[in-house]
């Protein structure tokens, strides 16, 4: 099994790192793991870059840039009219959102620019047989429909028309929609549950909504995917976990096509954005919030529209307290939605109050990634984050020890 790693997120607390202290951590990784791969993130010092290369060739392993496509960072800077709008006619997200949960619109033409332009920049190093592409999304949906699903932007609307889609039209319609709370479990259904049963009626507005989302994401990631391919180098995409992937604007089967892999954030034991309990329990607290829930109601729903067997309680979601077997249908969900060379993400990181890991559960995940049999694994999210015994145990369970 092959097993990757995403090493130096771009953070303020890495703006200081010495290429000595990079290629440091890297060497005592390797001599507890095998890496295939090592996705460096972005934005970092060409000298801790040149660093890292240098490892990764000592050990015959691959060295990919790491890139957040649709939203801010600091070689990609965003102009306010680029964001994406959501249903209540505001760029998406919290007035105080971080730049990097500040997303962008696919379909401006400046945008793919911007990222094209981006892209090419980080590039010039030479350092990297392949690009990690991570935010190839819309926002989640999951803390707040109105405010976080679009987008509805005047560059989407005129898409929208030249397929004959009147996109204001059916954001009324969804915004009237979720006025009340029968309508709202009906959205939360569709956005979910391509996997669920279908007994509820979709709303075809909403469905509309998001084939229209899942085409101009594809669209996006076709043209980047289609450019560093022809740069010889290799793709791997970061995607949402497969039950989630539709309320995000991804579609595994069509994005299969343009990539080496594909990497599924099966993230069942930590919170922050895109792991299972954070999107999990968003949406408890969501339905919860705008009337008509309560916390088990909400909880049973998001468990038959998901097919999930939940905990009770979100606080027990909240805690990773998910079942293992979660992680199984996951993957199994992914190949079977069309996702070849697929890559189970698996969190190995220790952060206060996001991450807490014991070596029982890595090795109950373990197993249970196993039984779906990926491609591999891409131990998440952060190397500088993890404790050298969880790589050690790490490698003796994914087969890939020194």
């Amino acid at each position: 099994m092959k097993v990757s790693i995403q090493y130096l997120e771009s953070t303020p607390a890495r703006a200081g790192i010495t290429p000595g202290e990079a290629r440091g951590r890297l060497r005592d990784a390797f001599g507890h793991v095998d890496f295939s791969e090592v996705l460096l993130g972005w934005d970092l010092d060409p000298r801790v870059i040149e660093a890292c290369a240098e490892e990764c060739a000592r050990h015959g392993a691959g060295l990919y840039l790491w890139q957040p496509i649709l939203s801010a960072h600091a070689s990609f800077k965003v102009d306010p009219s680029w964001r994406v709008i959501a249903l209540d006619g505001e760029p998406a997200g919290r007035a105080d959102e971080k730049p990097e949960f500040r997303f962008v619109c696919p379909n401006r033409a400046a945008v793919m620019e911007g990222v094209l332009a981006s892209l090419t920049k980080a590039l010039e190093i030479g350092c990297f047989q392949g690009v990690f592409l991570d935010r190839i999304r819309l926002p989640s949906p999951s803390l707040d429909l109105t405010r976080n699903f679009g987008c509805f932007c005047n560059a989407c609307c005129e898409a929208a028309e030249g397929s004959g889609f009147d996109l204001l039209a059916s954001r009324a319609t969804v915004r009237e929609q979720l006025r009340g709370p029968e309508g709202r479990r009906e959205a939360v259904w569709s956005l979910l549950s391509p996997h669920g049963p279908r007994a509820q009626v979709t709303p075809d507005p909403l469905e509309r909504l998001m084939e229209f989302r899942l085409r101009s994401i594809t669209a996006f990631v076709k043209t980047i995917s289609s450019s560093l391919a022809a740069r010889g180098l290799k793709v791997g995409l970061d995607c949402f976990a497969p039950t989630l992937t539709h309320m995000v604007g991804q579609d595994l089967a069509a994005l299969a096509p343009g990539a080496d892999w594909i990497k599924v954030m099966t993230y069942a034991r930590a919170f922050g954005h895109a792991s299972l309990p954070f999107e999990l329990v968003a949406f408890v607290d969501w339905l919860v919030a705008a009337g008509g829930e309560t916390e088990t109601s909400a909880v049973e729903w998001l468990a038959q529209a998901t097919g999930w067997p939940l905990p009770g309680a979100r606080e027990v979601i909240r805690a990773g307290g998910l079942p293992a077997w979660i992680l199984t249908e996951e993957l199994r969900r992914g190949r079977s939605m069309g996702a070849a060379h697929l890559r189970a993400g698996i969190e190995l990181l220790e952060i206060p109050d996001v991450s807490r890991l014991d070596r029982n559960q890595i090795q109950t995940d373990a197993a249970a990634v196993h039984a779906a049999q990926p491609e591999g694994v891409v131990l998440s999210w952060d190397l500088w984050h993890m404790p050298a015994w969880r790589l050690e145990l790490a490698a003796s369970l994914y087969g890939s020890a020194r």
